[in-house]
């Protein structure tokens, strides 16, 4: 499906496209294409067009189609984004109600379970733990697919308070929304716990997701997050000029030139920094070329003259 591999374009077009057809065929899937276009909206911040598509969402809702379930977690979204988190909170209870329905909605949508568990774990945690558990098992019973197995992960991440569950569904999802909401749920995790420049270092690579995502409205709460840690990120990850020093980096590329310079390998820099060694390895590519060096020796002098 184009919409959880984070081909958010593509998905919106096939979406306008099928409200388009007027074969008769088209009408089985005109309710998920609603869905669709929501999301889309909700994503833009546009929540009077999201709102209409929820009304619809709502009767196919009511009619029992196939795609109720999705159905009904697009009018629970949109409710929470309109008119806050109690007036949804009837909803969610429907909707994670025990059986196939919840079942239905975490294969349509494997992102929904930490939607749901983050929903619930401050309000009624045995709920919280069974939607964990529900996510758990479908990922079993999919073999360890990818997207099921990171939602899973996610969701016991919230669940359980665990940074690394929360890592390994940032670095997994194949959904780059997915991945920017487990980065973002572990950089509130870190911050809470004190650690904000880590906690910075991580919502900046989560605002970054949501924008390749298509999703100026978490961009725009992200930077809430960071305005409140002390850090904007309007311009936080912006190329710079090669060859325009060590001020030149941004706050991430510092944070890693500065753990390799001191000897740490991409790994042991990448737990530091709780972001994958393919992460890393992406930055010192950035750092070597604006740095005009070629190797990690060179980093390391480079960094200690700029500290005389």
């Amino acid at each position: 499906m184009n919409w959880n591999l984070g081909r958010v374009s593509t998905a919106l077009e096939q979406a306008r496209s099928v409200l388009g057809a007027p074969e008769e065929t088209a009408n089985s899937w005109k309710p998920y294409a609603r869905v669709l276009l929501a999301l889309g909206a909700l994503r833009r911040a546009d929540l009077r067009t999201a709102g209409a598509y929820a009304r619809q969402a709502a009767m196919d809702w009511a009619l029992g189609n196939t795609h109720g379930p999705a159905c009904a977690w697009m009018v629970v979204q949109t409710t929470e984004a309109e008119h806050g988190a109690e007036a949804a909170v009837p909803l969610v209870d429907q909707l994670i109600s025990p059986g196939q329905a919840r079942e239905r909605l975490l294969l349509t949508d494997p992102a929904a379970a930490a939607w749901l568990a983050r929903f619930m774990v401050l309000r009624n945690r045995r709920n919280a733990e069974a939607i964990a558990v529900t996510a758990r098992t479908l990922a079993t019973r999919g073999g360890g697919l990818p997207a099921l197995e990171a939602a899973a992960r996610h969701a016991e991440g919230l669940v359980h308070r665990s940074a690394a569950d929360l890592l390994f569904a940032a670095d997994h999802h194949p959904d780059p929304w997915a991945a920017a909401s487990a980065r973002e749920d572990l950089g509130v995790m870190l911050a809470a716990q004190g650690s904000s420049g880590r906690a910075v270092t991580v919502l900046e690579h989560a605002a970054a997701g949501y924008l390749t995502a298509q999703s100026p409205r978490d961009v725009a709460r992200l930077q809430r997050r960071l305005h409140r840690l002390g850090r904007s990120c309007d311009h936080a990850d912006r190329p710079q000029e090669p060859g325009t020093g060590i001020l030149g980096l941004t706050k991430t590329e510092t944070a890693v030139a500065e753990l390799v310079a001191l000897g740490l390998s991409n790994a042991q820099a990448a737990q530091k920094l709780f972001i994958s060694r393919h992460t890393v390895a992406h930055h010192l590519r950035s750092i070597f070329k604006k740095l005009r060096i070629s190797s990690r020796v060179e980093l390391a002098r480079t960094w200690m003259e700029s500290c005389r």
